[in-house]
């Protein structure tokens, strides 16, 4: 399977940038697609199902769209030729948790899968095009929801600790011994390479999301299971050489609007600001990382999609009120873009890199 690079598809204007994002209608139409600079979309999709998370092949011009959690379909496009090229399904018995990548090389594709009668999660490298299995390894907890590669060998998985059954939906199942991590994982022989986790009596703090930045340090974003009026951490910070979590501070008045919920976890392109969206709590919160000091937030109702831009520590945004919107918080500038009316952008949003 070949498909013009991405140079190639926009070399006309090879100053533009094309971001990629789920969206939807209404509750029954639902698609996938590209929006440039001035948050226009220039390509899209039906989907047969509301998705979750983009896939982005590094050179080709080839983007692949993973179902919600429970998840049974990945479906990759040819953004040239406006086709579907092939639908990745699971193994017998696993599910997606709507998340995947691409290695550097755009030789693999690796997947986040749960076997659901047993509960525990595996990662799937697969080769591509043909999305066949050739490894497989634990993924050293429960509930892989995301994953990013540190460097071309090492894996970091959050384990959510969330067991769920498609025959159950969404229900988490051992709300009592739930034991989040964040796993480091050898892509060559599965070995542990790091494993951290909260402290027992935060076992219901979910690991959801994460990213990594150009020097090895991976942020990590929160779902809390209990009650919420717990007064519990949000966000951390971790590394492969670091045994224990930092978690990052919050002022309570932001915490509080958080509702115990992180979004989308995303590092700017100077690997400098962190920012971490809540669409319960309607923000965008930011930290310098080295300091670890709060810089403030940006308000947008039903926010979760958040990208790094080129420039450094700025950050695109967009809503489920189908807002799409630049937000530099060093700077403390913010621009709408867009807005959609009718339209609603889903969970995630990622950058081609043109």
């Amino acid at each position: 399977m070949t498909a013009p690079s991405w140079a190639t598809l926009t070399q006309q204007d090879a100053s533009k940038k094309l971001y990629a994002s789920a969206y939807s209608l209404n509750q029954q139409e639902h698609f996938f697609g590209l929006f440039d600079d001035k948050g226009d979309i220039v390509w899209s999709s039906q989907l047969l199902d509301r998705a979750h998370a983009p896939v982005v092949h590094p050179s080709q011009s080839i983007v692949g769209i993973v179902a919600r959690r429970p998840g049974f379909f990945m479906d990759f496009f040819d953004v040239s030729t406006h086709k579907r090229i092939i639908r990745i399904e699971p193994s017998k018995e696993y599910h997606f948790y709507g998340h995947a990548l691409f290695t550097s090389d755009g030789n693999h594709l690796i997947t986040q899968e749960n076997h659901y009668p047993s509960g525990q999660g595996k990662i799937f490298v697969r080769e591509w095009p043909s999305g066949h299995v050739i490894k497989s390894f634990s993924s050293n907890g429960i509930g892989p929801h995301e994953s990013v590669l540190l460097n071309d060998q090492v894996l970091v998985i959050a384990n959510g600790g969330l067991k769920t059954h498609p025959d159950n939906d969404r229900k988490i199942l051992n709300l009592e011994t739930m034991k989040p991590n964040v796993t480091y994982l050898s892509l060559k022989d599965g070995t542990i390479l790091n494993q951290s986790s909260n402290s027992g009596e935060l076992h219901q703090l979910s690991i959801r999301h994460l990213d990594v930045n150009q020097h090895g340090r991976v942020a990590l974003g929160f779902q809390y299971q209990g009650e919420m009026w717990d007064q519990v951490p949000l966000v951390a910070l971790s590394r492969i050489d670091q045994p224990e979590l930092e978690y990052l501070p919050i002022p309570e008045e932001v915490r509080v609007r958080f509702k115990q919920y992180c979004g989308s976890v995303c590092f700017d392109s100077s690997g400098e600001i962190l920012a971490i969206s809540t669409p319960r709590g309607g923000l965008v919160a930011y930290w310098h990382v080295d300091s670890k000091t709060f810089l403030g937030i940006e308000n947008c109702r039903d926010v979760c999609g958040l990208v790094a831009t080129d420039k450094p520590h700025e950050f695109l945004l967009t809503s489920g009120i189908g807002s799409q919107l630049k937000n530099n918080p060093v700077q403390n500038v913010s621009k709408l873009i867009k807005k959609h009316p009718k339209l609603h952008w889903d969970n995630h949003l990622r950058q081609i890199n043109t």
